[in-house]
């Protein structure tokens, strides 16, 4: 049964709920340290004539961000000090409907619409190479404003139930808002990976399902805090008459009491705030009609899986769109996967421009990023790089806008002993990269995926130290004991040791 389903307490515990799942004062800090920059770059380079926050917005916004922080901290103490519920509640509402003023004035298009400047200004600016970063932020802030709409719709009883795909709605959130915050939350070292996506239809609230999958993601960034390069990946399918979402992360694990506690904790509602996320997950999850499970492992991982019944045979309802159009994929809107052209009988030199870019870096952590597809005959398919620069923030959306969930994506870049380190990671996407690789729809399945992903990471290891890239070089593969199982128990290994690995037709 839910853990507070009437009056005061359940009021309670929904704002208590909803704060938990905001984490928005960093993001906001980041909008206005954006927007500083963008201001000494315009000064700096002479551009005068733009429409664009002034000095005293930012003031203004930087006077409302203290209010913010402020609240919460009377909030923060009230639930620590088990404070009457009324003044709690009247807290919490107070903070949430401050954090929806300040995401209006930040979603203004006189503060979103830098596009403009952004053309005007040279590369080397600041905020041109951080306009990945505060897009990201963006992105954030807009679930946020349109997930207290919906809070706000709940509270007035609204009518909130509706029937909708849970495979769309899954590929929609995670592009337009969990993925930013993956990699803004994480410094890019946590890499998330969206496997099947199959179709099924359910009935209820689709914003507290959203709400509950990203707190599981959520939970996975937090137990990956100390690892150099982490995987979260998101699953959903259907079995019989129920759709199964997973959310399987490389952290630290947990012991069987913690998660004991997490799937039956009642206490932690009135006096602290470490497990409501997981109090919330506990309670969509009975509201669905379904049943929540953990497996995990200390020092291996966690797996977590929702378990739900399905409508079957209803039709899939078409897809809606966000409050926040602009940063959403439109209703029924697919991004293409555009293939460049590229070489069709050359080697190419795509280690030799890996290591220059590497060499040339004049950020203060030399590096850079890449992004490569080979053929099964042996074809250079696709390869974009650039190295870091100076104040560099660049992902590899940037780098390859059209098909970054769908390749094979990498880094070359130093660890702590200042020794160069390759970096592989998997396509973000399986449907993506099937599509891209032009696979029938008959062979879309785990099996052929992780075994087309095997070979083509042997295979662009072979063509990086084919043309340059020196094999001695250390590599670190993002997923290793799902696409390379055979060298878990030789970690750490140079990218010779991965060229070496026989490909699937070769053993």
């Amino acid at each position: 049964m839910p853990d507070h389903v009437q009056g005061v307490k359940r009021d309670v515990a929904e704002v208590k709920f909803l704060i938990h799942d905001l984490r928005v004062e960093r993001f906001i800090d980041e909008v206005i340290h954006f927007h500083v920059a963008l201001d000494t770059d315009l000064e700096l380079y002479a551009i005068t004539d733009l429409d664009l926050p002034t000095g005293d917005d930012l003031l203004a916004l930087r006077a409302r961000a203290a209010e913010l922080r402020a609240v919460f901290n009377q909030y923060e103490e009230a639930v620590r000090e088990f404070a009457a519920p009324e003044r709690v509640l009247e807290l919490g509402n107070l903070y949430v409907e401050l954090i929806h003023d300040l995401c209006e004035l930040i979603l203004h298009p006189l503060w979103v619409h830098i596009e403009e400047a952004m053309a005007r200004l040279p590369e080397q600016s600041r905020t041109v190479h951080s306009r990945s970063h505060y897009r990201n932020t963006i992105r954030w802030l807009c679930g946020v404003y349109y997930r207290i709409e919906h809070f706000w719709a709940e509270q007035r009883h609204e009518d909130v139930a509706e029937v909708f795909d849970v495979a769309g709605d899954i590929e929609d959130y995670v592009r337009n808002v969990v993925y930013g915050y993956v990699t803004e939350k994480s410094a890019g070292r946590v890499e998330l990976e969206v496997g099947r996506l199959e179709p099924a239809v359910v009935e209820g609230n689709r914003f507290r399902f959203r709400r509950m999958y990203f707190n599981l993601v959520m939970n996975s960034v937090d137990a990956m805090g100390d690892k150099n390069l982490g995987v979260i990946r998101i699953e959903e399918f259907t079995d019989g008459g129920e759709v199964i979402l997973t959310v399987l992360d490389d952290g630290s694990g947990m012991t069987r009491d913690k998660m004991t506690q997490l799937l039956t904790d009642r206490e932690s509602l009135d006096g602290e705030l470490h497990s409501l996320g997981f109090v919330f997950v506990r309670q969509t999850v009975h509201d669905f009609g379904g049943v929540l499970t953990i497996d995990s492992e200390l020092g291996k991982g966690t797996t977590i899986t929702v378990r739900l019944p399905y409508l079957q045979g209803v039709a899939t309802p078409p897809r809606r769109g966000s409050l926040c159009k602009e940063y959403d994929v439109a209703p029924g809107e697919k991004r293409p996967i555009l293939k460049p052209l590229s070489p069709q009988d050359s080697e190419g030199t795509c280690g030799f421009d890996v290591y220059s870019d590497y060499r040339q870096s004049t950020s203060e952590y030399p590096g850079c990023i890449f992004a490569i597809g080979i053929t099964e005959d042996g074809r250079l398919e696709m390869f974009s790089h650039k190295p870091y620069e100076r104040f560099w923030n660049i992902g590899h959306e940037d780098l390859s806008p059209m098909f970054f969930a769908a390749t094979v994506r990498g880094r070359l870049e130093e660890n702590e002993e200042h020794e160069p380190v390759v970096v592989l990671k998997g396509p973000q996407s399986m449907s993506e990269y099937f599509q891209f690789k032009e696979i029938p729809a008959d062979l879309h399945d785990e099996q052929h995926y992780v075994r087309m992903v095997h070979d083509e990471l042997i295979r662009i290891a072979r063509r990086l130290i084919g043309t340059g890239l020196p094999g001695a070089f250390e590599v670190q593969v993002a997923s290793l004991q799902r696409f390379i199982p055979e060298l878990v128990e030789r970690e750490p290994f140079a990218l010779e040791v991965l060229a070496g690995v026989d490909l699937s037709s070769e053993s």
